[in-house]
């Protein structure tokens, strides 16, 4: 990889690691805000995700540094799937009943996956070194996954909200 790709992909993934610490940021305030042990435990879990991904890109970033490559694979064995089936249970709905905080939370983090993903998708579309572009288009498919199930959950916390107001069904 020459200097001046080299330092254009040093700038995505300097873009890519605040985004994620972003996410993990607002992931770790709602699990200290969190009154329901379930709604913090899923926070917790993802914030763990997010700070995954951003070593991920620190540690490609320290290495495109010194040697212009990509040292971890962006591969799933390297990066843990968002799954949180254990935690957001029917039992979890239940207990959460649509409250306020964590259907805000929810919302932010949907809104932070998109922005994740458009800027992955950009910056695989405009680096100039297919390798980097491929994993930039791993990680925008990655984050459409975290979109897809935090969609999932946020339809639920609302579809529990509206039914515990007596406006079900709808």
């Amino acid at each position: 990889m020459d200097d001046k790709t080299r330092k254009a992909v040093l700038e995505a993934v300097k873009t890519a690691i605040i985004t994620e610490l972003r996410g993990l940021e607002i992931y770790r305030a709602a699990a200290e805000k969190a009154e329901d042990p379930a709604a913090r435990q899923m926070f917790l879990s993802l914030a763990e995700d997010e700070e995954q991904h951003k070593q991920f890109l620190e540690r490609n970033f320290e290495s495109l540094l010194k040697d212009g490559v990509w040292s971890v694979p962006a591969t799933p064995e390297n990066l843990s799937p968002l799954d949180h089936s254990e935690v957001i249970t029917p039992e979890f709905l239940g207990r959460v009943r649509g409250g306020a905080f964590e259907m805000g939370v929810v919302a932010a983090g949907v809104m932070l996956e998109k922005t994740a993903i458009d800027y992955y998708s950009k910056a695989a579309e405009e680096c100039p070194d297919e390798e980097s572009a491929k994993v930039f288009r791993f990680l925008a498919t990655w984050e459409e996954d975290h979109l897809k199930t935090l969609q999932d959950l946020e339809a639920r916390l609302r579809d529990q909200y509206f039914a515990d107001q007596g406006f079900a069904p709808f």
